[in-house]
């Protein structure tokens, strides 16, 4: 991952798709369309190493399962317990906003994550600014093969995401409170750069913080944070992950959103109904 920070306001008149790529990244496969994951070009996945992977221009195109975009394909372990999968996207002057489906040797989808299931994680140490997102998949009985596809979502490049100010950040870091400071928006790309890394279910201990949700611009910091919540625990729920929503629940209350523990009675009472 680029370890430098966007400490220039200039970035607001950006909006080309660059991507940096030194040696610390793989070159996703190259290619020209394909639509069907066996004849894809894929990637290993190896358990509990983080991988960096650079989507460029030559990326080989999905169009697979209503995917139409570069992606990369990594064949998933067979690990009886589950995996627990973390992707980050770094941001620079535009950003690849993964999404992720896992799939089976048949084409059934085993789990999925959008652009709603993104947080977005302030600079931090030799971080910059990212996007955060997780999925868990459990093999089921007929399963060979499992096969993770991240790519991004083509309809939405004409949408951008916000990022901390860097003169707040600063502020921020020396303990002051910088309100006039607006976010910076960051166009979406075909093109940037991401990390993967795959554990089994439960063999992490902790998360990292969840910050402010990555696709809002124009609400309040206070009102951002509620909303993610919000729909965070509704997603959780309707995914049967009550652990992570209980976990959301949590942070919520800790963050003083008195109305979070209504929305997870009111989210578990209507999946329990649609069974």
């Amino acid at each position: 991952m680029n370890k430098k920070v966007l400490f220039i306001s200039g970035l607001l008149l950006l909006n080309g798709c660059s991507t940096i790529v030194d040696n610390q990244y793989q070159i996703a496969p190259k290619g020209k369309a394909v639509t069907q994951i066996e004849k894809a070009k894929q990637l290993p996945l190896e358990m509990d190493k983080e991988i960096k992977v650079a989507v460029t221009t030559q990326t080989q195109v999905l169009d697979i399962h209503s995917i139409d975009s570069p992606g990369v394909i990594f064949e998933l372990p067979m690990v009886k317990n589950g995996l627990d999968i973390n992707i980050e996207a770094e941001i620079n002057d535009s950003v690849f906003v993964p999404s992720a489906k896992v799939i089976n040797q048949s084409g059934d989808i085993r789990a999925e994550l959008d652009d709603r299931g993104l947080v977005y994680l302030k600079p931090r140490l030799a971080d910059g600014n990212r996007l955060q997102g997780n999925i868990k998949v459990h093999p089921q009985v007929g399963d060979s093969a499992l096969y993770l596809v991240i790519f991004t979502d083509k309809d939405k490049l004409d949408e951008t995401v916000a990022v901390s100010h860097p003169a707040k950040l600063d502020a921020e870091g020396r303990g002051n409170y910088f309100p006039e400071v607006g976010d910076i928006q960051v166009p979406r790309a075909l093109t940037g750069t991401f990390s993967i890394e795959a554990a089994a279910l439960g063999a992490r201990t902790s998360d990292q913080s969840i910050v402010l949700p990555a696709l809002s611009a124009t609400e309040r910091p206070q009102q951002e944070s509620v909303t993610f919540y919000h729909q965070a625990i509704r997603a959780a729920i309707a995914d049967n992950d009550v652990d992570k929503a209980m976990g959301l629940l949590r942070d919520a209350e800790q963050l003083g959103i008195t109305d979070a523990d209504q929305v997870f009675r009111d989210a578990m009472k209507a999946q329990l109904d649609k069974q």
